[in-house]
């Protein structure tokens, strides 16, 4: 995580200094037994950023409360962009791949000592936090607990910690293809927010685009190989 690879997250996440409208903010209604909406757990995130850089320890345990869902989310923003970033992606998909695994076990994350004493510079976690709270703060309204009985099986949070796993090894694949980055982080990112605001709708939107990449990645996968066999 370099600070070329730094420079390429912030390019990929937009940021805009007005203030959110007053009608942006309708709807934040939290879901019950949270205090509030993501969005403004990300203005938690964003306030962290005080130094020149934050520490990855301090934002895990920051986001603990949410657990790994909302960690999840955070690292995919910058892929929701249809190009790829290669060397940039490889390092986050492991990472959400340790995320989806600790979620579909129980467990709580485990990240390498090196990750977790990595430092994180305060201006890439203010655009990031930023970004995703200005993206949510649009589709809240249209979010709401929905199928509660779906998000209290603890089995939903290992289906959504599956998906979330095998998404993530998709982005880590070094493809310099359009799209490549953008179908799994999508798919993270909706599976993430449906579980976290308990929406059985938005989960499975997520389940459905999981499936749509696994046939993309397959192809992508499989193809040269077909056409290998018909050439020889």
């Amino acid at each position: 995580m370099g600070s070329r690879q730094g420079s390429s997250i912030v390019n990929a996440v937009q940021t805009q200094d007005e203030p959110v409208p007053e009608s942006d903010r309708r709807g934040a209604v939290p879901p019950p037994g949270h205090c509030c909406r993501l969005s403004e757990e990300l203005e938690g995130v964003v306030r962290l950023a005080t130094g020149d850089t934050l520490p990855v320890r301090v934002l895990v345990e920051h986001l603990s409360g949410r657990g790994n869902a909302l960690l999840a989310f955070l690292i995919v923003l910058p892929f929701l962009q249809p190009i790829p970033l290669p060397g940039v992606s490889t390092p986050f998909g492991i990472a959400v791949v340790l995320l989806g695994v600790a979620m579909a076990l129980g467990r709580p994350l485990w990240l390498p000592k090196r990750w977790l004493d990595h430092e994180l510079r305060s201006d890439l976690v203010i655009r990031v936090g930023g970004g995703g709270q200005r993206l949510l703060r649009k589709v809240e309204r249209f979010i709401k607990p929905r199928g509660l009985w779906f998000h209290r099986h603890r089995w939903a949070r290992s289906i959504a910690g599956i998906v979330i796993a095998i998404a993530g090894a998709e982005l880590a694949l070094p493809l310099p293809i359009v799209f490549t980055n953008t179908l799994p982080a999508l798919t993270i990112a909706t599976t993430a927010v449906g579980l976290l605001e308990e929406d059985a709708v938005l989960a499975i939107i997520g389940q459905a685009l999981f499936v749509v990449s696994l046939a993309v990645f397959g192809a992508i996968l499989v193809l040269p190989f077909l056409g290998l066999h018909l050439i020889f």
